[in-house]
């Protein structure tokens, strides 16, 4: 008889939790929230100090929110060049407190504008404490309304090629070096030292019937393009303002960065001579990536479920040597800014012996049904984000760099040996050679956990 019971009671239970879990279903919330600062804030992203003049295009939050009926996932895309340890932390705090959902579950990645706010210390650069305090603020009110806004929805992943608009920017010369940039037709240059990474992976969210909700999109390309004293997006700004236009309403659109650590816009092989830069290059760019997400959004096939889920890892990497003598290029990008090398050197010394002499790198995967987005707060090489994707377990897999924090460059360990502008010695590039190997393993494991 009890055990007539116990069937019974459990069979009602398993049927009554599939009632709740069905009607819920997948859930989405999405927001848009300006953090373009006043005129006149530097605008980190060069060696020397710049100032911002006013704004060719508003500096977004785009922050997205998915939700099934046992996890919970945020990520937020920032319009800035990097997103600090400490911002990163904060939001996590403040947010998780507000709405049900693990502080290792909120991802937060930098767009790497180079025309963005006052957010970070970086060569001749210096963040705006008052600025930084407003982004905290910002992107934890922007959590809180795009949770708000959850709705039931359906999910849809595509993936295409774009080619043409990103290249390897580091150089085998004929000395046997490796210059990054070296300038275009430079007759001692032979090959590009590293890949490109041309594919374009987009995740569409909708209504039931079918009106867009989001979009999440990942490419892997410098944000280096727009050129300019105003504070900009860069060709992310005319990605989302033609998608937005295409779709007839101002979506919340996420772009997530991927590996494109010696990635750029500029073709230093092209046969004409280039102008690669400014706001009709980074129009071209932006709006051609944009026709490519609008061809999949168009091509796209949706589900109501998905599994959500997440796997972090906080691992702890040496500070390199430092060094004076070593890691120095001797032409192209970086080659006069010894001035600025030797004081970023000194800063390093005391940042090495505050912190012990090693850095902590958090690594996080999100897993949403067949995608996974991978995350690591470095400037990775393209490389090493294509050997992430080769053996990922996932249908579709997005590398996110610059999420969660800034690390600095994540060189193959190859190039340490090669020389180029990423790994000279400063705090945009401190990590030990065998960085960007390590993050690899790491990634991986991670994968391997959530996609067995």
């Amino acid at each position: 008889m009890m055990k007539k019971l116990f069937i019974m009671f459990t069979l009602i239970l398993f049927l009554l939790l599939n009632y709740l879990y069905a009607e819920e279903g997948l859930l989405a919330g999405a927001s848009i929230v300006d953090i373009t600062p006043e005129p006149g804030k530097e605008m980190p992203g060069g060696f020397r100090k710049y100032f911002s003049k006013g704004t060719h295009d508003p500096l977004e939050l785009n922050t997205v929110i998915l939700k099934n009926e046992s996890n919970a996932v945020v990520i937020v895309a920032i319009d800035s060049l990097f997103i600090p340890d400490d911002i990163v932390a904060g939001v996590r705090q403040k947010a998780s407190k507000n709405i049900p959902i693990l502080p290792q579950n909120i991802i937060i990645s930098a767009s790497h504008t180079h025309h963005g706010g006052p957010i970070v210390d970086v060569f001749s650069s210096e963040r705006a404490p008052e600025y930084c305090s407003l982004v905290e603020q910002k992107i934890v009110e922007s959590i809180q309304l795009a949770w708000e806004n959850l709705t039931k929805v359906k999910i849809g992943f595509a993936e295409g090629e774009q080619t043409g608009i990103a290249f390897n920017r580091r150089f085998y010369m004929k000395d046997g070096t490796v210059i990054t940039h070296p300038g275009w037709k430079n007759p001692l240059t032979i090959a590009p030292a590293g890949p490109v990474d041309s594919q374009v992976i987009a995740m569409f969210i909708t209504k039931e019937d079918g009106t867009i909700v989001s979009a999440i999109v990942n490419y892997a390309l410098h944000g280096t393009v727009y050129s300019g004293g105003l504070y900009s997006a860069d060709y992310i700004y005319y990605l989302r303002d033609f998608l937005r236009k295409q779709w007839g309403q101002p979506i919340p659109i996420a772009f997530l960065n991927g590996a494109c650590g010696d990635v750029t816009q500029v073709n230093n092989l092209r046969e004409e001579e280039p102008i690669e830069s400014g706001p009709e290059w980074s129009k071209r760019i932006g709006e051609t990536l944009a026709c490519k997400v609008y061809q999949l959004y168009l091509w796209t096939k949706y589900q109501d479920t998905a599994i959500i889920n997440n796997a972090s890892e906080i691992i702890s990497i040496p500070i390199r040597d430092l060094d004076e003598q070593k890691y120095q290029a001797k032409t192209g990008l970086g080659s006069d800014q010894m001035d600025i090398y030797q004081r970023e050197i000194q800063l390093l010394r005391e940042i090495k012996e505050k912190k012990g002499g090693n850095v902590n790198v958090e690594i996080n995967v999100v897993r949403i049904g067949d995608l996974a987005i991978v995350c690591n707060p470095t400037e990775m090489f393209c490389r090493l984000g294509l050997d992430i994707k080769k053996s990922s377990p996932a249908k579709y897999t997005m590398i996110a760099e610059i999420s969660n924090g800034y690390a600095g460059y994540c060189p193959t360990p190859e190039a340490f040996d090669e020389g180029g502008y990423e790994i000279l010695t400063a705090r945009s590039s401190f990590m030990e050679p065998n960085a960007g190997i390590k993050i690899v393993q790491i990634s991986r494991k991670l994968l391997a956990q959530l996609f067995n």
